[in-house]
């Protein structure tokens, strides 16, 4: 399994391709990308949607496996803007939503077998036994989110802390609608909890990207090669999780 990072986070500087950007220059920028050359910099604050979680999450895809997530160079919290940085590799390309209209049947083909590649292979990696965030931190999901608190994890920690078992799982699930139909009667709570605990079972965790879709996922203008982004809500969720999501996605 690979080991949590300290925070904050910054790579050897053998490895960085030039001078980190200071927090001044990054909020001078207007652009994300700070500079096209080296880096693309996320940042503002957790209530912005901005999670220093995302990028311990590619960090941990990029140490067991071969899935191409952009490199990760620094993760840190500044006190005097209260705001997060997660300082990341620049990918010089374009979004396969924007380009997937103008490929060949051969080309999309081939996109789609590369992509259930690296998927295969993110879902092969040794599971730690539990559902939730990485190293046992909240459950981002948006489907147990406070809905005053989005994209904050949920007030109550027992819908937002990792589960152990998909039962728990499920019933955190389940305690979320709740909360957010507070007026909704009984009867039909529970038979919805009886429908989730029917559907939901017999699901193991596995790590899961929980927002795969055309707009993740970039070409290199260069080799043509895909990389993925977005890993915000990524964590231990069961094995169906993924594939539900998508189809979510696809359907807004």
């Amino acid at each position: 399994m690979a080991s949590r990072p300290t925070l904050p986070y910054f790579a050897p500087a053998d490895r960085l391709p030039g001078p980190l950007p200071t927090v001044a220059e990054i909020l001078a920028s207007k652009e994300s990308s700070v500079s096209a050359a080296h880096f693309a910099v996320k940042y503002g604050e957790p209530r912005d949607g901005v999670h220093l979680q995302e990028g311990e999450n590619m960090l941990f895809v990029q140490q067991p496996s071969r899935v191409p997530v952009p490199t990760v160079y620094a993760i840190f919290h500044d006190e005097g803007t209260n705001k997060n940085f997660i300082v990341q590799e620049y990918i010089p390309g374009k979004l396969l939503e924007r380009v997937w209209g103008g490929l060949t049947s051969a080309e999309k083909t081939g996109i789609a077998s590369q992509l259930r590649r690296h998927l295969d292979e993110l879902r092969s990696i040794p599971s730690p036994g539990y559902y939730g965030g990485i190293w046992r931190q909240p459950n981002l999901d948006g489907y147990f989110q406070d809905p005053e608190l989005d994209p904050l994890p949920h007030r109550d920690e027992s819908i937002s802390k990792p589960q152990e078992t998909e039962e728990q799982w499920v019933d955190a699930m389940w305690r979320c609608v709740g909360a957010k139909h507070p007026n909704e009667r009984q009867n039909f709570l529970s038979l919805l909890r009886r429908q989730y605990h029917t559907i939901f079972r017999g699901h193991r965790p596995v790590f899961t990207h929980n927002d795969f879709s055309p707009v993740n996922i970039m070409a290199r203008d260069d080799t043509k090669a895909l990389v993925i982004i977005d890993w915000e809500k990524s964590g231990w969720y069961p094995s169906f999780w993924e594939y539900c999501n998508a189809i979510m996605l696809l359907r807004r």
